[in-house]
């Protein structure tokens, strides 16, 4: 699609742009008493998601992300795609189609930074084996609103606004239900932007490990046809999707990609490569975070989940180096690590990953 033919669609949805100065500003608390010295300095003079964007990007949370998965694990490759480097190029993608359409750039952009920040270390296996060995359903876009309203500043939060908190909910279309919510139009931006960013790089990253052979790569081209080899082309499947997610939203008049034969190829070829995630999770990871977050349970008065949750994948790794030589790990084990600044700052003894979800809806339904 050339210039001329995509500026068609310019502003085409800025009559649905979030605007603080009509809808009012509601900012999420922890209860906590704490002064938030953004909001009383800044608070009506410049848009109230610009303030959100400091927060997150000032947060604990926000620069752990560097030492988390994003698919393939790797920890010393400088090259392979961690939460962090995910994090900019959905925000990229999010704000090339939020300024596009005409719609809030900046709340886009805060909801883009804070939608992964609660991811555990591995990411979805963290997940996956919650659930299935645990008993736990922990979902990353919920503790990433948990994190920012209870769990920063020392217990005091981050003190975001309800727009990006329900866009960091809302984002995987895993917790729909958990809002009676308004998504705004910039929620959807970053929803489908996430995905599309983590396949485009994902097929690098993948690529990047050798991970395909030739049929892969025949597959992936029939599935979704472009001009160059995906690994070689990013860029081109990034811009392919933008321009049809730009134009089809204009078309209906909100924020959508699912009808096109781009986006409908788009589906098919995400379906494709999660049975190539499926084959990352080898049983060495596996058993590594089950080895740790059944270690951590001998800690007295702490969750598990909540406490392997705030890790890094190198804390893990260097905890199941010491798991495998048969080393009972404790509570000082972790005394150099991120976790336990957490820990030092605010009480986390005898509080779990699910009280602290009972909470979050409690909070967001006053």
């Amino acid at each position: 699609m050339p210039n001329s033919e995509i500026l068609q669609y310019k502003n085409s949805l800025s009559h649905l742009k979030f605007d603080s100065n009509v809808s009012g500003i509601n900012r999420i608390s922890s209860g906590n008493n704490r002064d938030d010295l953004y909001v009383s300095a800044f608070e009506g003079v410049i848009d109230p998601a610009n303030i959100d964007k400091t927060k997150i990007k000032e947060s604990k949370a926000f620069r752990r992300l560097s030492g988390k998965t994003q698919v393939v694990f790797d920890p010393d490759s400088p090259h392979i795609r961690t939460r962090n480097s995910h994090t900019e190029e959905v925000s990229s993608i999010a704000l090339n189609i939020s300024d596009i359409l005409g719609l809030n750039n900046s709340l886009t952009e805060a909801i883009a930074l804070g939608h992964d920040i609660g991811h555990a270390p591995t990411g979805h296996l963290f997940e996956r084996i919650s659930q299935e060995n645990f008993g736990i359903e922990f979902k990353h876009e919920v503790f990433s609103a948990v994190l920012a309203v209870f769990i920063e500043r020392k217990g005091s939060g981050l003190n975001l606004t309800r727009q990006t908190i329900d866009g960091i909910l809302n984002h995987s279309q895993g917790s729909s239900n958990f809002l009676p919510s308004h998504t705004t139009e910039e929620s959807k931006i970053v929803m489908y932007s996430d995905k599309i960013a983590y396949i485009a790089a994902d097929i690098k990253d993948l690529g990047r490990i050798n991970a395909f052979n030739p049929s892969d790569l025949d597959e992936m081209h029939s599935i979704f046809p472009i001009e160059s080899p995906y690994v070689d082309n990013q860029r081109l499947f990034v811009t392919t999707c933008i321009q049809a997610l730009v134009q089809e939203s204009a078309q209906k008049g909100f924020v959508s990609f699912e009808d096109s034969q781009v986006a409908q190829n788009f589906k098919n070829l995400k379906k494709y490569m999660y049975g190539h995630y499926e084959r990352l999770d080898s049983k060495l990871l596996q058993e590594s975070i089950r080895s740790v977050i059944n270690e951590i349970s001998n800690f007295q008065n702490y969750d598990p989940i909540l406490l392997t949750a705030l890790m890094t994948d190198k804390e893990i790794e260097f905890l199941y180096q010491k798991i495998i030589r048969s080393y009972k790990i404790n509570i000082n084990d972790i005394n150099n690590f991120g976790v336990s600044e957490i820990i030092h700052d605010m009480d986390l003894q005898n509080q779990t990953y699910q009280d602290f979800v009972v909470r979050l809806r409690q909070q967001l339904s006053l």
